[in-house]
């Protein structure tokens, strides 16, 4: 599908993003890193934080009001159907106003083409399920899932990504249900379902699309998890059957969700080490400490104030040490905010070396030439 944005902008955006964090790192100097702004332009309109978030406000507010307006022309034949008509008329010119101001205006997820998108979203998809009443919930998701998967193939928004992983998972669960088995093999149906949604997102795709990827990364990772995590699965099970939060029964295969909610922490760490992948790692983290919720929920051994101490006691000194160990880089993990020096000063050498400069750096001095991590020049 054809893309919405300046592709090569948005690449050049990637660039000039790595070339500021060499800079901050003293890998480029200033005149370099002006350079590499002059040679991989992007004349995307991408304004501050606050004023984002005021432009999708105000945009949102601007088109409810046309919306609203738009609907008193519709007001004296008041149906079902009528209201399907005024949502495919709005999408129709929330689209066009989408457009007009990315091919204009030069937007780039400013606040401004997200509200249009999402207000063009919305009204095409509530359209389309006042005029197909009566569906059921898979088919519903099936409307949901395509609208925003085509519009994040072109516009590629996160918000829309999230929105489309959101309808195919329900649309799948809901779809597993329909077989008498459905509620017994939920969980494992869920973890497959993510492994297999995770393995074909591994497919390497152009930089245009490398947030929506990350961001289904993201999703499959926590959804496999919570999806064995014992706490999950046996108050989600007691919510379908009914039972109360007092007279929550035990789950079939609970030793094996034990142990899901043990492990699944531990192995995100140890790829996240082994690969050096900051999505796992974190993932990691945080279902540790999901997971050490669920066992003091379950078994509550030890009062709250001391365990509390006890773990923050731990932690810290566990995050005191890390700091210490790794402020020499070791096994390709450091604490530096940074990725690895080395590949990032060849890469800085590369491109200084495409500008016309020499990297700054403190070789070895042959007298009047210069022997720099560049290479020799024609001084010797």
């Amino acid at each position: 599908m054809k893309k919405a944005y300046n592709e090569r902008w948005v690449e050049n955006l990637i660039i000039q993003e790595k070339g500021k964090s060499w800079l901050n790192t003293k890998l480029l100097s200033t005149a370099q890193f002006e350079q590499l702004l002059a040679a991989f332009p992007a004349s995307f309109y991408r304004p501050g934080t606050f004023v984002k978030i005021g432009l999708f406000l105000f945009t949102l507010l601007g088109g409810s009001f046309f919306a609203g307006f738009l609907s008193l022309f519709f007001i004296e034949n008041a149906q079902q159907k009528t209201f399907a008509v005024l949502g495919i008329m709005c999408a129709i010119c929330y689209y066009a106003a989408l457009e007009y101001f990315i091919r204009r205006r030069h937007l780039f997820h400013s606040g401004i083409d997200n509200a249009l998108l999402y207000l063009a979203n919305g009204s095409a998809i509530a359209s389309l399920y006042i005029l197909f009443d009566g569906l059921e919930i898979w088919q519903y998701c099936i409307i949901a899932f395509l609208m925003n998967t085509l519009t994040a193939l072109r516009y590629a928004d996160l918000f829309t990504v999230f929105l489309a992983l959101v309808s195919l998972f329900v649309c799948f669960t809901s779809i597993v249900f329909k077989f008498p088995a459905g509620k017994l093999l939920m969980p494992f149906a869920l973890m497959l379902f993510s492994v297999a949604i995770f393995l074909l997102n591994k497919n390497k795709l152009r930089s245009y699309y490398a947030g929506c990827q990350r961001l289904v990364k993201i999703f499959t990772v926590f959804v496999f998890y919570l999806a064995g995590n014992y706490y999950v699965v046996r108050e989600g099970n007691a919510l379908l059957a009914g039972f109360s939060i007092d007279n929550v029964p035990q789950i079939p295969f609970a030793v094996l969700f034990y142990v899901f909610t043990a492990l699944i922490p531990i192995l995100y760490g140890i790829i996240g080490l082994k690969y050096k992948d900051r999505i796992f790692l974190i993932a990691g983290l945080i279902s540790a400490g999901i997971s050490c919720f669920t066992y003091r929920y379950y078994f509550d051994v030890i009062p709250v104030a001391i365990l509390l101490i006890l773990t923050g006691t731990v932690l810290v000194a566990i995050s005191a040490f890390a700091i210490h160990y790794l402020k020499i880089p070791r096994y390709g993990v450091s604490d530096e905010s940074v990725v690895d020096r080395n590949t990032t000063g060849i890469e800085s050498i590369v491109i200084a070396h495409e500008f016309g400069q020499s990297p700054e750096a403190t070789g070895i001095k042959f007298d009047g030439g210069s022997f720099g991590g560049g290479g020799a020049g024609n001084e010797y």
